[in-house]
């Protein structure tokens, strides 16, 4: 993979569109092969590298050393609950599957009311017309408003339950946990052969659901 060459909104837009639910990396392979500090020209595309590669377990430490800050204090867990479906639904998979469940919900009670919903969520292929991407939609609603919603709710219940210290102190162990692990964990052969690099291109394209078995390489 020629991470150097590899931009950082090409990064974000393959996480987009990647499949979050697919198993974390191994705990023997995420805690071996560490290395010093790498060259300056080196940093960044093992940064972005090991972000992509370890995304689920980056995701599963982050949301443990959250739990861990914030047990005593259910409300705050629940506001960040909500944070963390607002920041899942900028994902096309989620928001797809989270689509798909609520219109199937729906049908079992009002079944006209899905058929309209689903009417104006359109397919999922994330395209409309040649060369235009077309605007996801959650259950026939525009993903912009419900990621909003649900984070502005999730938001003013942190500012409620009076758990913004915590979250502060979690944010800091969290990330700096996820930096530090990127920056001395060095990219491995499966992480740098062409089946990555061919399933980076592909996410990046929208095309990672006919991919996703090929996750673990």
């Amino acid at each position: 993979m020629d991470w150097e060459n590899t931009t950082t909104e090409d990064l974000l837009g393959s996480l987009q569109e990647v499949d979050w639910t697919l198993p974390p990396r191994s705990i023997r392979e995420f805690f071996t092969n560490f290395t010093g500090l790498p060259a300056q020209n080196k940093l960044l595309p093992r940064v972005k590298c090991n972000l992509y590669y370890f995304r689920t377990s980056y995701l599963l430490l982050v949301v443990l050393v959250f739990t861990a800050a914030l047990l005593r204090n259910v409300g705050a867990l629940f506001a960040i609950s909500v944070c963390v479906m607002g920041g899942l639904c900028l994902n096309d998979p989620f928001a797809f599957s989270l689509s798909d469940r609520i219109l199937r919900l729906l049908r079992k009670i009002h079944a006209p009311t899905a058929l309209r919903l689903r009417a104006r969520s359109g397919g999922h292929s994330g395209l409309g017309a040649p060369g235009r991407v077309r605007e996801v939609r959650i259950a026939g609603v525009k993903r912009t408003v419900v990621v909003f919603t649900l984070l502005s709710i999730g938001i003013f219940l942190l500012w409620r339950t009076h758990a913004l210290l915590h979250l502060a102190v979690a944010t800091i162990i969290g990330d700096g946990a996820v930096l530090l692990h990127a920056v001395f964990r060095a990219p491995n052969l499966k992480a740098r052969t062409a089946s990555a690099r061919h399933e980076f291109r592909a996410a990046w394209r929208g095309y990672q659901t006919d991919l996703s078995h090929d996750y673990t390489l």
